[in-house]
């Protein structure tokens, strides 16, 4: 299992892909990226890495499980999907953006 993530070129916003073949199929909301076997996120992955006009450096994220991330990974997805580490934690600034909690 893989999740798909780039950054919004226009503002640099973390993305997840959910769903659909144009922008409005992306989420900044990790909870609800869509989780993707591995020949599924590969051939996305590509279609993705030919349209950076829209997004910026698309890359895959290993899973575990389906909401588990590759260790050597957690640290990095983590304060992407939940933001800043710092002041409040990661997981009361999700919530304060009305965010599920994310791995």
């Amino acid at each position: 299992m893989k999740l798909l993530t780039a950054n919004r070129l226009t503002d640099g916003l973390v993305l997840w892909y959910r769903d659909g073949d144009d922008l409005s199929g992306w989420t900044e909301n990790a909870v609800d990226a869509a989780r993707l076997d591995d020949e599924a996120a590969t051939a996305l992955l590509d279609v993705w890495k030919a349209r950076e006009t829209l997004l910026v450096a698309p890359y895959l994220v290993p899973l575990v499980d389906d909401h588990t991330l590759v260790k050597r990974e957690y640290v990095r997805e983590f304060v992407r999907a939940n933001g800043p580490t710092i002041g409040q934690t990661a997981l009361d600034t999700a919530k304060l953006q009305n965010r599920g909690e994310v791995f």
